[in-house]
């Protein structure tokens, strides 16, 4: 035990973290009870829910239900970005483009409950129907907001990164195309933001690049030039940011598309 906790000091990890596990999040369904922006998409999301309890071995029903979750998870992310870069308006670019990692404990904790359920839902339908690449996609999804809210500490000891790195690459192979090119985008946005050993710009590009190139919506445009700005090409990655304050909304992220808007112009807003 003492070797333990020289080795975590070493690390620089605090100790809390290197014993604990992931976010303690409630239940989901004490999570859908938002009575503002998200209200109406959280009702839509628990009736989902009862679907499921109706029909709880139907593959589908299991995906659509995940589905609903992962969409109140991101808009509850995306609302909290937005309200951040609201009340900072004098925020640099940098600043902007890393306005997520600002967001609240709570907001993280909302997003962990919901996205706990998501993924169990996922893999029940995963399990149900293997080649389904819905069933797949929302694997990959959930576990990057569980990453995501649960802070890089508690996500390297959960083992999130090949959990993440085996969904998405098991849902771009099955069909890399489907709810806007969504395996693709997952793969350039981890890829684009995530440390070593998961982390690299080229291969974040090359996805996001066909992901634009397959589905010209708000939020691949958004997130190629997010990537392309860390690769330091400006003049480009504004472009993107504009066809993404322009675009259209992806069907399976409707929810959020004025939001990513919104944070497109906050990137264009901003100084360097």
């Amino acid at each position: 035990m003492a070797l333990r906790r020289r080795l975590a000091a070493r690390a620089g990890l605090p100790l809390l973290l290197a014993a604990c596990g992931t976010l303690d999040a409630p239940p989901a369904e004490a999570t859908l009870l938002a009575t503002g922006a998200a209200a109406e998409l959280d009702r839509a999301t628990q009736r989902a829910l009862d679907l499921v309890a109706a029909a709880p071995d139907d593959a589908a029903v299991l995906v659509a239900a995940s589905r609903c979750l992962f969409q109140a998870a991101d808009f509850r992310l995306q609302q909290a970005t937005t309200d951040w870069l609201a009340a900072h308006p004098a925020a640099t670019r940098a600043e902007v483009v890393a306005a997520d990692d600002q967001i609240a404990e709570a907001v993280r904790i909302g997003i962990a409950s919901l996205c706990t359920r998501g993924l169990e839902l996922a893999d029940r339908a995963a399990a149900k129907a293997p080649g389904d690449v819905h069933a797949k996609l929302h694997q990959a999804l959930h576990v990057s907001l569980l990453a995501f809210a649960n802070g890089p500490a508690r996500a390297l000891f959960a083992g999130y990164g090949p959990k993440l790195v085996a969904a998405i690459d098991a849902a771009v192979a099955l069909d890399p195309t489907v709810e806007g090119a969504a395996p693709l985008r997952l793969s350039g946005r981890f890829r684009g933001k995530a440390p070593w050993p998961y982390g690299d710009l080229a291969a974040a590009e090359t996805a996001l690049a066909r992901a634009v190139e397959l589905a010209p919506v708000v939020v691949n445009h958004l997130f190629l030039g997010d990537v392309l700005l860390r690769r330091g090409r400006n003049g480009e990655a504004e472009a993107h940011w504009r066809a993404a304050a322009a675009a259209a909304d992806d069907p399976s992220a409707q929810w959020s598309g004025a939001l990513l808007r919104a944070q497109a112009r906050a990137r264009l807003a901003a100084r360097p």
